[in-house]
C-alpha cells in the first residue's frame, strides 16, 4: 500500500530543489564589438551582456583604466533590460578608441557574479577581439585585376614642349614680381592681427553661425573655414606649421598633449566630417556640423587654459629663481 503522504513530501521536496536551482542557474554572459577595424581617433564600443531568467545576482563589472595597451577607454555605462517589469539581463558597453596604428587585440576581461545570498558565484572571461587600427580604410572587397599590358612608348618632338615650357615660367616670374610689389605697396598686409591667437580663432568661429547648413555649397565653405580656423590656432600657440597636416597627423600631435580622451575622439569626429565634406561630397545633418564646430571649440578652451596654467607657473617658478 503506497503512502500517499510521504509520496507528497517527497514530491514537494524535489519540485521545492528544482526551482531553487532553476532560480540561480548561471547567467549566460556574451561579448561583441560593433567594428573590427577603425580609423585613428575612431570610437568603437565593446558590449558585454548578461542573460538571467531572474534578479537573483549580484555584477562585479570588470574594472578597466582609462588606457591599456594600444586602446584608451572614452566612457562606460550599464544598461538594465526589461519586459513587462521583470528584469532580464543587463548589458554593460564600454567605449574605447586608439590612437596606435596596427592589428591589436582587446584582452579579455573579467566578470564576477554572485548570488544575492552570496552562497555561490560564478566567473566568466570576455573573448579577446582582434581590432585594426589604420589611418585609411582598406581595401575589403579583394578583387582580382587584370594586368595591363606594357604600352610603347610615343616618341614626340621634345623641343615644343621646352619652349611653351620656359614662356609658361617667365609668365609666372613676371606675375609674381608683380604681386610682391602690389603687397609692399598695400599698407593693410603688413599688419599683424592685434588680437591673440584664442581670441581670434573664437571670433571667426562666431562667424561661421551666418552660413546657412541647409544649403550643400555653404556647408562645404563652413567645414572649410572651420579646419583652417583651427589649424591657425595650433600654428599660432604651439609656434609650429599646422596649415598642411593632415588630420590624422593633427590627432597623434594632440594625443601627445595628453587631453581628454573623449574630446579627442569627438574633434576626431568633427576633423573627419570636414575631410568627408571636402572630398567625398558628404552632406552632413545641420546637428552634426553644428556638433563638429562646438567639440572644436571646447578643445581651443582647453588648450588656452592649458597655456595660461603652463604660464603661470613658468612665472611663478621664475620668481623663486630669482
Amino acid at each position: 500500500m503506497v503512502n500517499w503522504k510521504n509520496w507528497n513530501l517527497f514530491l514537494t521536496t524535489v519540485l521545492l530543489c528544482l526551482s531553487i536551482n532553476l532560480s540561480y542557474a548561471q547567467p549566460a554572459i556574451q561579448s561583441s564589438i560593433n567594428k573590427q577595424e577603425i580609423l585613428i581617433g575612431e570610437q568603437f564600443t565593446l558590449t558585454i551582456k548578461a542573460d538571467f531568467s531572474k534578479n537573483n545576482y549580484i555584477f562585479h563589472w570588470p574594472i578597466v583604466t582609462d588606457s591599456m595597451a594600444h586602446f584608451e577607454v572614452v566612457n562606460s555605462k550599464i544598461d538594465s533590460i526589461y519586459n513587462n517589469q521583470n528584469l532580464l539581463g543587463i548589458v554593460n558597453t564600454i567605449t574605447f578608441t586608439s590612437f596606435d596604428s596596427g592589428k591589436w587585440v582587446l584582452p579579455s576581461l573579467l566578470v564576477k557574479v554572485e548570488t544575492i545570498k552570496q552562497d555561490s558565484s560564478f566567473t566568466f572571461f570576455t573573448d579577446s577581439l582582434p581590432v585594426i587600427v589604420s589611418f585609411s580604410t582598406s581595401d575589403t572587397t579583394k578583387q582580382i585585376r587584370d594586368i595591363k599590358p606594357i604600352k610603347e612608348a610615343e616618341t614626340t618632338n621634345s623641343i615644343g614642349y621646352w619652349i611653351v615650357g620656359i614662356l609658361v615660367l617667365l609668365l609666372l616670374t613676371a606675375l609674381y614680381i608683380r604681386w610682391r610689389k602690389r603687397k609692399n605697396k598695400d599698407p593693410h598686409t603688413n599688419k599683424l592681427s592685434k588680437l591673440t591667437a584664442y581670441e581670434e580663432a573664437m571670433q571667426e568661429l562666431k562667424n561661421l553661425e551666418e552660413y546657412n547648413l541647409s544649403i550643400r555649397e555653404e556647408v562645404k565653405i563652413f567645414h572649410s573655414k572651420m579646419g583652417v580656423i583651427f589649424k591657425q590656432y595650433l600654428s599660432r600657440v604651439y609656434l609650429s606649421a599646422y596649415s598642411n597636416k593632415t588630420t590624422d597627423e593633427i590627432l597623434l600631435l594632440l594625443k601627445v598633449q595628453q587631453y581628454n580622451h573623449e574630446l579627442l575622439s569627438k574633434v576626431s569626429a568633427s576633423l573627419r566630417c570636414g575631410d568627408a565634406v571636402k572630398f567625398a561630397k558628404y552632406l552632413p545633418p545641420i546637428l552634426e556640423s553644428a556638433e563638429a564646430k562646438k567639440s572644436i571649440e571646447v578643445l581651443i578652451e582647453v588648450i588656452q587654459k592649458n597655456a595660461a596654467l603652463n604660464t603661470s607657473t613658468e612665472i611663478k617658478d621664475s620668481k623663486k629663481t630669482n
